[in-house]
């Protein structure tokens, strides 16, 4: 049997049809997310995803016969199980799991997911003929513009021509990339200023946003690997103080609420809340107003003196990783 398009298998999936077995591989992490999403919307329903009815197995760390049980044992509360096996690809010894493709023992619902797929090796082969074999592969140049649409509008998010040129041309280019760019977007859209920041032209989306992140987590080391891409052009320097500034903003409110122990707000964006959880820790009310004054002095040396940007970056991030938690000002 040749390998399905994802397509295909959500056009099964969208009518009811469901395989017993389905092995999902490829770089494309959020497609290989997706599908699992809709396989366990048609094999569970509606019912909550518990111990019961939906089982998890790294096969990194399970044999191939602990797979097998779990694929052919019922669930307790009766109905179908879905069983998911991560990194497939670390599985020794399949022939028992081929054996067991050709049974008609197949209670169950299961989905290998691996990096890759060797078909020319003969146990893939055989597996290839007995399951659902999805690849997951890059998407192709000419269709990020559908899939750009399609993550947006899953977002809410209403790309301007200037942003939908800035993404598509991203590298690397992934979906889990531009949906996390989208994420910002979503984000900040109330704050039209910070939408041409958030897409930096020409900077590598993942360099960017190490460094905001190496910064808030006073890591000097890692700071000072990007500081380059960031300390050289006024256009970059500019948009990534923008950057910078505002998610400062963010981390001084919650830094604030917990040490005044103040109710916070009902709901903040999930993206937004898992880097000021990780940021928190590293600071107090204290360093994050001299962190503060810090940034209004380069900002105001860029726009009002002709001194080069490497050196106020660098002076702030060593400043700022040797200082502790507790102190108040930086020299």
């Amino acid at each position: 049997m040749p390998k399905i398009e994802p397509k295909l298998i959500q056009k099964e999936l969208d009518s009811g049809k469901i395989r017993p077995v389905y092995w999902i591989f490829g770089p494309e992490r959020m497609k290989a997310r997706e599908l699992l999403r809709r396989i366990q919307k048609t094999v569970l329903g509606d019912a909550t995803p518990n111990d019961f009815n939906f089982e998890k197995l790294d096969a990194g760390e399970v044999s191939v016969e602990t797979v097998i049980d779990a694929a052919q044992s019922f669930s307790l509360m009766g109905g179908t199980k879905l069983l998911l096996v991560r990194n497939a690809d670390e599985l020794k010894l399949l022939d028992p799991l081929v054996d067991f493709l050709k049974s008609e023992a197949h209670p169950n619902v299961t989905v290998f997911i691996s990096k890759g797929f060797d078909g020319r090796k003969k146990a893939f082969k055989a597996i290839q003929d007995l399951a659902a074999v999805i690849p997951c592969e890059e998407v192709s140049e000419q269709d990020r513009e559908p899939w750009m649409d399609y993550l947006a509008k899953r977002r809410g998010v209403e790309l301007r021509p200037d942003e939908r040129l800035l993404l598509r041309g991203l590298d690397p280019w992934s979906l889990e990339i531009v949906d996390q760019e989208l994420s910002k977007l979503e984000l900040v859209a109330n704050e039209e200023t910070l939408r041409s920041q958030v897409l930096l032209s020409g900077v590598d989306a993942r360099a960017r946003d190490d460094f905001i992140d190496a910064i808030f987590c006073r890591d000097q080391a890692r700071a000072l690997k990007w500081v380059h891409l960031f300390s050289e052009e006024m256009e970059v320097q500019l948009p990534i103080l923008g950057l910078i500034a505002w998610n400062l903003r963010h981390l001084k409110l919650v830094i604030l609420e917990q040490e005044t122990r103040s109710r916070a707000p009902d709901k903040r964006n999930p993206y937004l809340m898992r880097n000021l959880d990780r940021w928190k820790k590293h600071w107090s009310l204290r360093s994050i107003q001299a962190l503060e004054d810090r940034f209004f002095r380069i900002d105001f040396a860029l726009k009002n003196t002709r001194l080069l940007g490497r050196g106020l970056w660098t002076t702030m991030i060593n400043e700022v990783s040797g200082q502790s938690v507790g102190t108040g000002a930086v020299s």
